[in-house]
């Protein structure tokens, strides 16, 4: 069995997306997902860093004022979780693709590894 991946934060969910199993919903929690898609220590750690990273940018008090402190916070950060999208599909043996999201400021399809 082959999984599709999407790379997706948002505000206090998860930003792991597969379909492990019809019937369950598609987000998964970093360790489950390190679970599934055998992912290694490192890797793991720097998913659970990159999407901190972002919940730390959340304003619960004025949630529309969220944001990165700088434009190259924002920048350096989107660019880490380009690679650890393209470290997912390259280290896990049952990732067949990868689409890569950012916090939906990357279109839907713009980056997206898969097997040939």
């Amino acid at each position: 069995m082959g999984y599709e991946v999407r790379l997706h934060a948002g505000f206090r969910e998860t930003p792991v997306y597969y379909v492990a199993d019809p019937e369950e919903t598609t987000d998964h929690e970093i360790d489950e997902a390190a679970e599934d898609l055998r992912l290694g220590p490192d890797l793991v750690r720097e998913l659970v860093v990159w999407d901190e990273e972002f919940q730390a940018t959340y304003n619960a008090d004025v949630p529309q004022d969220s944001d990165f402190s700088s434009p190259a916070q924002e920048g350096a950060w989107l660019e880490r979780g380009r690679r650890l999208a393209a470290r997912i599909h390259q280290e896990s043996p049952v990732v067949t693709s990868v689409e890569y999201r950012g916090y939906g400021a990357i279109p839907s399809g713009a980056v997206v590894f898969a097997d040939q």
